[in-house]
């Protein structure tokens, strides 16, 4: 057998069938040389996934052993597809604030879309399935858009912003998926060359590139599974599976006519070409049958399959696409293009089947399959020629730690980070967390310092996430250290103001501003901490200086007005508690205080306005005491009057604004003191009557003042 390079080995192995294409390089494209399609003998696919791999590999050993027979070409190399239900795309976001507004470079734009990459890897399971994210690979991402400053651009790089940030959609692979696939391949002495993924296989040469703007939906309706693919915007932007498909109608012929599960695939093919087939059932009964009543019976499970399938194209999609590709052999199944068409509400001409004669690039047919059955393997040919995503299996150590990984690309350090899923951010030099604070009622920041980058080595030599890497080599990562929180003091975040030394009642004080934190006085030193509300006041009028200085409410210092009437006359009173003076002249509290200002603050204790008052010397008391023979006695004043507010009153009663005052001052006479007293002057004497006020002699009639003193005697007594 001859070894040639310019041949391309392809398998397509499927839920029912395993094809083999053998394919040489042209001007044009790729020719076929020679095919092979063999069932499987037992069901050992199930829903696209292989079930039992020593069987599977038996089957791929024999198309591989027809294929060298025929072309006499060694075959040791082939281009696989693993199923696009097994895939898993998820979208993933990521933002990077710059401090300040720069010009992004290539790495920045790299630590983006890797970091957003992981933020979809923690969506791929939630809950209580969360270790399930570590059983997929990651395969590739698509952009969806990218924003500088909230604004979309076609590229970040070179642009100028302060917050850059990316949309993508991710593509994962469970683990399951590949090593079986390999397994299979090393079992049938066979070397993985190309693996692609079967829905970008089939629209790599169903769906030209320049169709991706098409919003279009392709179906591949297997055996076991429908898989779909969306294209949009210039990409495939997502995949889904229905776990239905063309086995569900065989399945249903088999239990309604009794047939085993191989006639029952004959008849479901010959439906579309057929009036009539004849069948023997499990009794060894040959029956003929019309394919109309077959159709009928089958519609119900139609009308199910379509349903799912646009259900999951309406999910994936959000709305109806503007055309459905089917492929597949499923795709022939009868009616399921026109009630494919009534679920989606589209037109009937915008639901195709695309049957794989005139497929771009490719020339040949497969024989034993229908022609839109062979898209797929020659889809995995053409990918495998163009080698547009070569899979890579390498072991490598990471940080001593063994690692299996697997690319469509060129494996490089960034792959093995997301396989480990190590975080690449921790790779960048972190900042540490800024302090906030508030300074009246303004947020300020004190910035954290710069922590270290992180590094990579490969093979003890430095490299960097973009580095290739190959079988056996030994990464070690050291992730970058976040730098320290920000911290200060008050004086850090407030303005520096001056002071003044002024004098308050002689003493010499310096006045600055008063600070505040969380509501307590502090100095310039206090430390902070995040989330402090920080106040101060600035000390600039002398009402200042009483209030933060001398710790005086001015609300205390008053001034106050009263009118009232007295005895029909107006009056006005004018009451301060307090006396303030600024270089000598009185003040008021707005006045502004200056280096060197001089300040008097006197507290003045008078009380409140009262009768007595405003009455002042004129006023006769309502009693007078009076010292009658050296022994004190009090007496009330006759015709005496005070009255407020048309009641009676009392001297030391308060004052208040719009008070009515009426006053009639009264008085005693000598003789009306001593009726007061009861006294009787003696009618016979023994000596001379002696009358006296105050050591002089008065008369009986003479009237009296508080305080005065009166004695009567005869000069007999006083003798």
């Amino acid at each position: 057998m001859e070894m040639r390079e310019d041949v391309v080995f392809a398998l397509d192995i499927g839920t029912r069938t395993v094809v083999g294409a053998v394919l040489e390089g042209t001007e044009d494209g790729l020719k076929l040389i020679a095919s092979e399609v063999i069932e499987h003998k037992s069901r050992s696919m199930l829903d696209g996934q292989i079930h039992n791999v020593s069987d599977v590999a038996e089957q791929v050993k024999e198309i591989k052993r027809r294929l060298e027979e025929k072309t006499n070409i060694q075959l040791k190399k082939v281009g696989i597809a693993a199923a696009g239900r097994a895939l898993k795309t998820l979208t993933g976001h990521h933002k990077i604030e710059f401090k300040n507004k720069k010009e992004v470079d290539v790495d920045d734009v790299k630590m983006l879309e890797f970091a957003a990459v992981q933020d979809a890897q923690k969506r791929l399971a939630v809950g209580k399935d969360r270790d399930k994210a570590s059983g997929y690979h990651f395969v590739g991402y698509t952009l969806l858009q990218s924003k500088l400053d909230g604004i979309k651009v076609g590229s970040l790089i070179s642009q100028s912003g302060k917050v850059i940030e990316v949309d993508l959609i991710a593509t994962f692979l469970p683990r399951i998926v590949v090593d079986s696939l390999l397994t299979v391949i090393r079992q049938a002495d066979l070397e993985v060359d190309h693996l692609t993924l079967e829905p970008i296989a089939a629209a790599n040469i169903i769906v030209p590139q320049q169709m991706y703007n098409f919003n279009l939906a392709l179906v591949d309706i297997g055996a076991g599974t429908s898989d779909i693919a969306i294209t949009r915007d210039g990409a495939i932007i997502g995949y889904d599976m229905v776990p239905v498909a063309g086995d569900e109608i065989t399945e249903a012929i088999c239990e309604n006519y009794m047939v085993d599960y191989h006639t029952a695939e004959r008849i479901k093919r010959e439906l579309t070409s057929q009036e009539e087939v004849e069948v023997k059932d499990i009794l060894d009964q040959t029956v003929a049958i019309s394919t109309a009543s077959i159709i009928k019976m089958i519609e119900s499970k139609i009308d199910k399959l379509a349903e799912l399938i646009a259900q999951a194209i309406l999910k994936l999609n959000s709305r109806a696409p503007q055309a459905v590709i089917c492929i597949g052999g499923g795709s022939l199944t009868p009616l399921l293009k026109e009630k494919l068409a009534q679920q989606l509400e589209l037109p009937i001409n915008r639901v195709g089947v695309k049957d794989g004669k005139e497929i771009q690039g490719v020339t040949g047919k497969i024989e034993g399959i229908s022609g839109t059955q062979s898209i797929t393997p020659f889809g995995i040919a053409m990918s495998c020629k163009l080698n547009k995503s070569r899979a890579n299996f390498i072991d490598i150590q990471l940080n001593n730690d063994p690692l299996h990984l697997f690319t469509l690309t060129e494996p490089k350090v960034s792959d093995a980070l997301l396989a480990a899923e190590l975080d690449i951010k921790a790779l960048k030099a972190t900042p540490g967390l800024a302090l906030g604070v508030e300074v009246n009622g303004n947020l300020k920041m004190i910035p954290g310092t710069m922590g270290t980058s992180g590094k990579v080595y490969i093979n003890g030599e430095e490299g960097n996430i973009d580095s290739q890497i190959k079988q056996g080599d030994s990464l070690e990562v050291q992730l970058g250290d976040r730098g320290k929180a920000g911290e200060g003091i008050i004086a850090d975040v407030v303005a520096d103001l001056p002071t003044r030394e002024i004098s308050i009642n002689g003493d010499k004080v310096t006045i600055g501003a008063i600070y505040y934190k969380n509501g307590k006085q502090a100095n310039l030193n206090s430390k902070l901490a995040d989330g402090d509300k920080i106040e101060y006041t600035i000390v600039q009028t002398v009402g200042d200086v009483l209030q933060d200085i001398m710790d005086i409410p001015v609300t205390q210092l008053k001034k106050s007005k009263i009118t009232y009437i007295l005895n029909d006359e107006e009056r006005e009173y004018r009451r301060q508690n307090y006396r303030l003076e600024l270089n000598g002249q009185a003040a008021t509290l707005e006045m502004e205080i200056d280096d060197g200002d001089e300040l008097i603050f006197i507290e003045n204790s008078r009380k409140r306005l009262r009768i007595e008052d405003v009455l002042g010397e004129d006023a006769t008391l309502a009693n007078l005491n009076i010292i009658f023979n050296d022994k004190p006695i009090t007496v009330p004043a006759k015709d005496y009057k005070l009255i407020k507010n048309n009641k009676p009153a009392q001297l030391d009663d308060l004052i208040n604004t719009g008070d009515v005052i009426e006053y009639q001052s009264g008085g005693i006479r000598l003789n009306q003191l001593l009726d007061y007293i009861n006294y009787k002057i003696p009618t016979s004497l023994s000596g001379k009557l002696i009358i006296e006020r105050n050591g002089k002699k008065a008369q009986l009639i003479e009237p009296l003042s508080d305080g005065d003193q009166v004695k009567i005697y005869t000069e007999s007594f006083r003798d």
